[in-house]
Protein backbone atom coordinates (compact mmCIF):
# COMPACT_ATOMS: atom_id res chain seq x y z
CA UNK A 1 0.00 0.00 0.00
CA UNK A 2 1.28 3.44 -0.88
CA UNK A 3 2.10 5.97 1.85
CA UNK A 4 0.05 9.08 2.54
CA UNK A 5 2.05 12.28 2.03
CA UNK A 6 1.39 15.92 2.90
CA UNK A 7 3.33 18.47 0.85
CA UNK A 8 3.28 22.22 1.53
CA UNK A 9 4.62 24.92 -0.79
CA UNK A 10 4.32 28.61 -1.63
CA UNK A 11 4.63 30.36 -4.99
CA UNK A 12 3.71 33.52 -6.84
CA UNK A 13 1.75 33.82 -10.06
CA UNK A 14 4.07 34.49 -13.02
CA UNK A 15 1.82 37.40 -13.99
CA UNK A 16 -0.97 39.33 -12.31
CA UNK A 17 -4.05 37.18 -11.90
CA UNK A 18 -7.36 38.55 -13.10
CA UNK A 19 -10.48 37.49 -11.25
CA UNK A 20 -11.45 35.27 -14.20
CA UNK A 21 -7.96 33.75 -14.31
CA UNK A 22 -8.14 32.97 -10.61
CA UNK A 23 -11.58 31.37 -11.03
CA UNK A 24 -10.28 29.16 -13.85
CA UNK A 25 -7.26 28.11 -11.82
CA UNK A 26 -9.37 27.31 -8.76
CA UNK A 27 -11.92 25.34 -10.76
CA UNK A 28 -9.30 23.26 -12.59
CA UNK A 29 -7.30 22.64 -9.42
CA UNK A 30 -10.45 21.58 -7.59
CA UNK A 31 -11.56 19.24 -10.40
CA UNK A 32 -8.14 17.69 -10.99
CA UNK A 33 -7.39 17.16 -7.30
CA UNK A 34 -10.81 15.66 -6.67
CA UNK A 35 -10.36 13.21 -9.57
CA UNK A 36 -6.99 12.07 -8.15
CA UNK A 37 -8.24 11.74 -4.57
CA UNK A 38 -5.99 14.62 -3.49
CA UNK A 39 -7.16 16.74 -0.59
CA UNK A 40 -5.62 19.80 0.97
CA UNK A 41 -5.97 23.54 0.82
CA UNK A 42 -5.11 26.42 -1.47
CA UNK A 43 -4.64 29.93 -0.12
CA UNK A 44 -4.39 32.93 -2.43
CA UNK A 45 -3.62 36.16 -0.67
CA UNK A 46 -1.50 39.24 -1.40
CA UNK A 47 -0.62 37.89 -4.86
CA UNK A 48 0.87 34.73 -3.38
CA UNK A 49 -0.25 31.10 -3.43
CA UNK A 50 0.18 28.69 -0.59
CA UNK A 51 -0.92 25.11 -0.96
CA UNK A 52 -1.08 21.96 1.12
CA UNK A 53 -1.71 18.77 -0.85
CA UNK A 54 -2.38 15.37 0.69
CA UNK A 55 -2.69 12.01 -0.98
CA UNK A 56 -0.91 8.86 -2.02
CA UNK A 57 2.82 9.37 -2.40
CA UNK A 58 2.86 8.61 -6.14
CA UNK A 59 0.05 11.08 -6.83
CA UNK A 60 1.56 13.85 -4.69
CA UNK A 61 5.02 13.39 -6.26
CA UNK A 62 3.54 13.53 -9.77
CA UNK A 63 1.53 16.65 -8.93
CA UNK A 64 4.57 18.32 -7.31
CA UNK A 65 6.64 17.70 -10.45
CA UNK A 66 3.86 19.23 -12.54
CA UNK A 67 3.57 22.28 -10.23
CA UNK A 68 7.31 22.96 -10.42
CA UNK A 69 7.23 22.94 -14.24
CA UNK A 70 4.04 25.03 -14.51
CA UNK A 71 5.00 28.38 -16.07
CA UNK A 72 2.05 30.08 -14.37
CA UNK A 73 4.09 29.94 -11.12
CA UNK A 74 7.36 31.56 -10.13
CA UNK A 75 9.43 31.42 -6.94
CA UNK A 76 8.04 27.98 -6.09
CA UNK A 77 9.38 27.03 -2.67
CA UNK A 78 8.88 23.73 -0.85
CA UNK A 79 8.00 24.33 2.80
CA UNK A 80 7.55 20.77 3.96
CA UNK A 81 6.93 17.26 2.72
CA UNK A 82 6.16 14.50 5.19
CA UNK A 83 4.49 11.16 5.59
CA UNK A 84 1.18 11.33 7.45
CA UNK A 85 -0.99 8.67 9.04
CA UNK A 86 -4.24 10.47 8.24
CA UNK A 87 -5.41 13.49 6.27
CA UNK A 88 -5.81 16.88 7.93
CA UNK A 89 -8.31 17.93 5.24
CA UNK A 90 -11.25 15.67 4.49
CA UNK A 91 -11.63 17.30 1.06
CA UNK A 92 -10.03 20.04 -0.99
CA UNK A 93 -10.49 23.49 0.54
CA UNK A 94 -9.69 27.02 -0.59
CA UNK A 95 -9.05 30.26 1.25
CA UNK A 96 -8.52 33.46 -0.68
CA UNK A 97 -9.42 37.07 -1.01
CA UNK A 98 -12.73 37.45 -2.81
CA UNK A 99 -13.90 33.96 -1.91
CA UNK A 100 -17.52 35.03 -1.41
CA UNK A 101 -17.77 36.30 -4.99
CA UNK A 102 -16.17 33.16 -6.40
CA UNK A 103 -18.51 30.96 -4.33
CA UNK A 104 -21.44 32.67 -6.04
CA UNK A 105 -19.87 32.33 -9.49
CA UNK A 106 -18.74 28.71 -9.03
CA UNK A 107 -21.32 27.11 -6.70
CA UNK A 108 -19.75 23.67 -7.16
CA UNK A 109 -16.68 24.80 -5.20
CA UNK A 110 -18.52 26.83 -2.56
CA UNK A 111 -18.56 23.94 -0.06
CA UNK A 112 -14.78 23.76 -0.28
CA UNK A 113 -14.49 27.46 0.45
CA UNK A 114 -16.84 27.34 3.42
CA UNK A 115 -15.13 24.40 5.14
CA UNK A 116 -11.58 25.75 5.20
CA UNK A 117 -10.03 25.52 8.67
CA UNK A 118 -6.31 25.84 9.27
CA UNK A 119 -4.48 25.32 12.55
CA UNK A 120 -2.74 28.64 13.34
CA UNK A 121 0.66 26.98 13.59
CA UNK A 122 0.45 25.16 10.23
CA UNK A 123 3.78 25.56 8.30
CA UNK A 124 1.92 27.11 5.33
CA UNK A 125 0.45 29.92 7.40
CA UNK A 126 3.83 30.55 9.03
CA UNK A 127 5.53 30.71 5.59
CA UNK A 128 2.92 33.13 4.23
CA UNK A 129 3.24 35.36 7.31
CA UNK A 130 7.05 35.35 7.12
CA UNK A 131 7.07 36.39 3.44
CA UNK A 132 5.31 39.71 4.07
Amino acid sequence: MSKLIELTYVSEPAQNMSFLGLMRLLYHSYSNNQALGITGALIYENNQFGQVIEGLEKDINALWQKIQKDDRHKNVRLIESKQISERSFSKWTMVFQGSEEIAETLPEVSAAIEDAQFPVDHPLLIALRDSR
